[in-house]
């Protein structure tokens, strides 16, 4: 079995910042020999979860989405920090899954923020649904400020630091969910 990792973006803006740097951490996951997959919240039609008792009875999108998590074993979260949290669009997303699709998955996170604080909210309450549904978020996090001046004049992400930071979350998640895979990291049960 090949090793999955994929990116979720919790913006709903089209080429988002959040989605590139999602995606410079995948193309690093990628190198780490991962297959990887990216899917972006505002390119699908998810409905709201309502607690209905037959999920069965919501759209075939939502079983693909969370068909989509069961085969990862790895998984980067990015979203934008929106009043002090993350995105309702990624809450929902979220919200359609539990411990079935989450439960021992190695998961980075990744908040992107236009203002100076960064996204620590975001990424703080995304720890928080995450432990809930029993996955692993690994310890290297990416918290990114003035998210408008990370790229460069022609397009590309001219932050070094920050590129820095990108491929440790990429390689870690990759590197962790892999010894998970293999039995080389433990979980209590």
């Amino acid at each position: 079995m090949a090793l999955r990792v994929i990116g979720i973006c919790g913006s709903m803006k089209p080429k988002s910042s959040t989605a590139f740097v999602i995606n410079y951490a995948l193309d690093v996951a990628k190198q780490a020999g991962a297959e990887t997959e990216f899917y972006d919240i505002s390119e699908h039609d998810l409905p709201f979860c309502d607690g209905r008792d037959d999920e069965s009875a919501y759209p075939p999108q939502v079983q693909k989405f969370k068909n989509l998590i069961k085969s990862a074993q790895g998984i980067i979260i990015g979203t934008p920090e929106y009043h002090n949290s993350y995105t309702g669009s990624l809450k929902n997303a979220l919200d359609l899954c539990g411990l079935a699709e989450f439960e021992h998955k190695m998961v980075g996170i990744i908040g992107v923020a236009g203002g100076g604080m960064g996204a620590a909210n975001a990424i703080a309450h995304l720890r928080a649904v995450m432990r809930g549904v029993g996955a692993w978020v690994v310890p290297h996090q990416v918290s990114i400020s003035h998210s408008g001046k990370i790229f460069s004049s022609d397009g590309i992400l001219g932050d070094p630091a920050l590129e820095k930071r990108l491929k440790k979350l990429g390689t870690d998640v990759t590197k962790y969910a892999r010894l998970f895979a293999a039995g080389l990291l433990e979980v209590d049960e």
